[in-house]
């Protein structure tokens, strides 16, 4: 059987949503995801960096589940886009500035399973004034 990306997503997207929900609330792990413009991997002390001081990036690195490889593109909304959604900008991409509505988001997945959903800063995924609420953030 061949696997497709959207195979894939569904995959994990399930793997999130059991996950969150075989547990109880109590029991839940908090997750906290930190999106930096112009920001790569080398630049926490955590990874490596010599040149930059991060000690509560590295607090956080040292008591959490890193995710220590991946893909981003080198234009922001394009890389918000892959990390809600889960999938190649080749098949969800709009325009800039941009989430399709019809997409489904990990913040849909984790509201779901019974988490609280935040998001603050820089959002440029859409101009609407309920987009964050529709993409699944409280």
């Amino acid at each position: 059987m061949t696997i497709t990306t959207a195979h894939f997503r569904i995959s994990v997207l399930a793997a999130i949503a059991f996950s969150a929900t075989a547990v109880n609330a109590a029991d839940r792990p908090n997750i906290v995801l930190i999106m930096a413009d112009d920001m790569g991997y080398e630049c926490i002390r955590a990874n490596g960096s010599l040149d930059y001081q991060t000690p509560q990036l590295d607090a956080l690195a040292a008591g959490g589940l890193r995710f220590e490889h991946c893909y981003s593109q080198p234009i922001c909304t394009p890389s918000r886009v892959k990390l809600m959604t889960g999938m190649s900008n080749k098949r969800n991409y709009v325009r800039f500035g941009r989430l399709n509505r019809k997409q489904t988001t990990f913040a849909h997945i984790l509201r779901d399973a019974g988490y609280k959903t935040c998001v603050a800063g820089k959002w440029q995924l859409g101009n609407e004034s309920d987009s964050p609420r529709h993409f699944g953030f409280e």
